[in-house]
């Protein structure tokens, strides 16, 4: 069994420069939409609005989870973590999927030099015929809270025993391949692999393609066909969406 995943911050539903669009869903069903084109059947979003003022009273992954049910004619499922809460709502991450999920386990990271407490949710997805993913969503801290967030996931992973499970993380790390929270996600605790593809930009790629990539997917006990794992060129929000495709479930 195969399965492609995606992860991509989602800017909360905002235009790539930080306005919305009209009406507020539109750029959500436009999210959906692309989803759905992708074929990826677990999405694991950051940056996700939960009822707030800003974004119309939205619960955003509730209403993209519902946009894909009507367009796939098939039930989506989705769970939602809080970073912290703002304007009369909520704001963090989420997972969207195709397949029933239960919550594994929700982390607050909290913030140490940056600016915003951030947080980290895996989920079990459940395949049918005993096949099952655990698959995570993170979304890092700024001013050199990357490590100290990366650090607190991979202590988390190891001491809740996800150890020898079929894993893959992913998220907005918020620094490059090569910097210390890079090789925290790689190397402690829990040994994982960067689902690549690498060198390409998955930030503001719109204003310079030659931005580096601060989405990724990271994975362990699972298989992954790097051949397949793309960046799509989609500029709804500042980051485009970045695919994995795992096979072997």
């Amino acid at each position: 069994m195969a399965i492609d995943v995606m992860t991509w911050n989602i800017k909360a539903g905002q235009n790539r420069d930080g306005s919305y669009p009209d009406p507020k869903t539109y750029n959500l069903d436009q999210i959906a939409t692309n989803i759905k084109n992708s074929g990826a059947l677990i999405v694991s979003l950051q940056e996700v609005d939960a009822n707030t003022i800003r974004s119309g009273k939205i619960h955003q992954s509730e209403y993209i989870a519902k946009k894909l049910t009507a367009i796939t004619g098939t039930t989506w499922y989705q769970s939602y973590i809080t970073s912290f809460n703002y304007d009369g709502g909520y704001y963090g991450n989420a997972i969207v999927s195709r397949y029933p999920i239960t919550s594994a386990l929700r982390l607050s990271l909290p913030k140490v030099d940056g600016s915003e407490n951030r947080s980290f949710l895996l989920v079990r997805a459940d395949l049918g015929g005993g096949s099952y993913l655990y698959v995570g969503t993170f979304h890092l801290g700024l001013n050199g809270d990357q490590d100290n967030h990366a650090q607190t996931i991979k202590d988390a992973l190891y001491i809740n025993g996800y150890s020898d499970e079929k894993l893959i993380i992913g998220g907005d790390l918020n620094d490059k391949a090569g910097a210390a929270s890079y090789y925290i996600m790689l190397n402690n605790k829990i040994t994982m692999a960067d689902t690549g593809p690498g060198g390409v930009c998955t930030f503001a790629c719109y204003s310079n393609p030659n931005n580096p990539k601060i989405d990724f997917w990271f994975k362990r006990g699972i298989y992954v066909d790097t051949s397949k794992c793309r960046v799509l060129a989609i500029d709804i929000s500042d980051h485009r969406p970045l695919i994995a495709n795992v096979y072997g479930l």
